[in-house]
């Protein structure tokens, strides 16, 4: 049949017969057919193509997904320590959560534990002990944020503990870096959680201040080198105050402002002022401050109490009484215009402190953890020791662009209390501060952090318990708890939405 040939347009063919003359152009439109070898060269670039399309497309970033996810591994997890009771702030230190503790008021105590309590630092990724580091008093408060000594590239923590304890720790390694010991200076009965001032010694390091209290007329203003923990000086406060407090820092004046109540009938407190450089030396610091490390504003603006603020709305709460018989709690928040757009009110409830979020995408709100006593109207006492049945409850409040408002009971949890004259335990007090909201990972997104104490019965309804000696076999449990919440929060709404 011969070759194929394209037929020809009517143009084309006047074209032909214009061009006839000319014997070296072609008469007909000729297509030379292609050898085997052509065509599957032809064939094999083109299925080439298409895969590398392929692979770019759908192999390629899903494999790289893959990979950053292997290096910002899930962190998630669930740690329990048994007889312990975990108090106050937790912070994030170079990767680890570091708080305090201390032992089982009631039931089973750990043996050879420290009679005052200790620091615990734990794995940020998977809830792991790093250390545990036993103190002779019982701590009270730690902040890993007012100084700015950094020891062997590891930030430095501040511990306050009763009768007037005081030391800075290395948060990585757990060791104590200095301490202040009564050869020092005289015990006080109490200091409180100093505040951090310029340099005065000229050794480059922020100083601390704090007010010891050692009894009528004879409280004093203790300035302490944030580097080497020596006090500096103790100069004497007024000696007609029978009670100090609310110790304040004008920068401007180098001034220590605080408050001074007198004795009986307890007239109302005055504001006294104490200037430094009446008592001291202040040297200019070195020229050279390499080695002065600030600490992040992160790290700081953490813990920033009445920080009440997401985006256009603030949250704005009060808990009044005493808890549990009496306490009642309020919380509104509000819009741009100052408009209550939510609220709650509440009696034998208690609201921690709000953590205000800010997500991606625009997406902000609030984190509210609160407490609600549901023991019995006529309670219940076990031998010496009251019985107090709480339920903690998390609640996240959140907006997104279109200002659409979410309200999710995002957790619950039943405690056992247990209280005697003088204490309880967990301690509302040591609470309020129980939950954080940081990036653990590194990933950008917030992660929960939070930890709650509570009794274990033995599998006993504690109602129905009637003999003090089943408490002794009661375990005491703080649970430390990390969720993903900013990567999670869309299954959480769809969670609840289908319920």
């Amino acid at each position: 049949m011969g070759d194929y040939q394209r037929l020809q347009t009517e143009a084309e063919a006047e074209v032909h017969l214009h061009s006839s003359v000319n014997p070296s152009i072609n008469k007909v439109y000729y297509a030379r057919p292609m050898t085997r070898l052509h065509k599957a060269t032809f064939i094999a670039s083109i299925l080439f193509c298409v895969g590398a399309a392929l692979f770019f497309i759908w192999g390629l970033p899903c494999n790289l997904y893959q990979c950053t996810k292997e290096k910002t591994e899930s962190i998630s997890w669930d740690k329990t320590l048994t007889s312990l009771e975990l108090k106050g702030r937790m912070h994030v230190v170079g990767g680890n959560l570091i708080t305090i503790l201390h032992n089982a008021r009631w039931g089973v105590a750990l043996p050879h534990f420290s009679p005052g309590g200790g620091v615990i630092a734990l794995l940020g990724k998977n809830g792991d002990e790093v250390y545990w580091v036993a103190l002779s008093v019982m701590p009270r408060y730690i902040d890993c944020s007012i100084l700015d000594l950094v020891v062997n590239n590891a930030k430095a923590c501040l511990i306050i503990g009763e009768n007037g304890y005081m030391s800075a720790l290395n948060s990585v390694a757990g060791l104590i870096i200095w301490k202040i010991t009564a050869k020092d200076s005289p015990q006080p009965q109490n200091v409180d959680v100093p505040i951090s001032i310029p340099d005065v010694d000229g050794d480059g390091h922020l100083e601390l201040v704090t007010l010891s209290r050692y009894g009528k007329g004879k409280h004093r203003v203790a300035i302490i080198s944030g580097r080497t923990g020596e006090v500096i000086k103790q100069p004497l406060l007024d000696p007609d105050c029978d009670l100090v407090f609310n110790l304040t820092y004008d920068y401007n004046t180098a001034t220590v402002l605080y408050d001074c109540s007198p004795a009986y009938p307890f007239p109302a407190p005055t504001v006294k002022k104490l200037k430094l450089k009446d008592h001291l030396n202040i040297k200019e610091p070195p020229r050279n401050e390499m080695s002065r490390v600030m600490i992040p504003d992160d790290e700081k603006m953490r813990f920033i109490e009445g920080n009440n603020s997401a985006g256009e709305h603030k949250v704005m709460y009060s808990n009044t009484g005493r808890c549990p018989d009496d306490c009642f709690v309020s919380i509104n928040v509000t819009d741009c215009q100052n408009k209550t757009i939510w609220s709650y009110h509440m009696d034998k409830t208690y609201v921690m402190n709000p953590i205000p979020l800010h997500f991606k995408h625009s997406i902000t709100g609030f984190l509210l953890k609160l407490w609600q006593w549901h023991t019995p109207p006529q309670g219940k006492k076990i031998g010496s020791v009251r019985l107090e049945l709480i339920k903690e409850r998390i609640v996240l409040i959140t907006f997104n662009k279109s200002e659409s408002m979410h309200v999710v009971n995002a957790s619950q949890t039943d405690i056992v209390q247990l209280c005697d004259e003088n204490e309880c335990q967990p301690h509302l007090s040591f609470q309020t501060q129980s939950a954080l909201i940081a990036d653990l990972n590194g990933d950008g997104t917030q992660d929960l952090i939070s930890y709650f104490v509570t009794y274990k019965t033995n599998n006993e309804d504690p109602l129905r318990v009637n003999k003090e000696a089943s408490i002794k076999n009661w375990i005491l449990e703080s649970r430390v708890r990390v969720v993903q919440l900013e990567a999670e929060l869309h299954k959480l709404y769809e969670a609840v939405s289908k319920h």
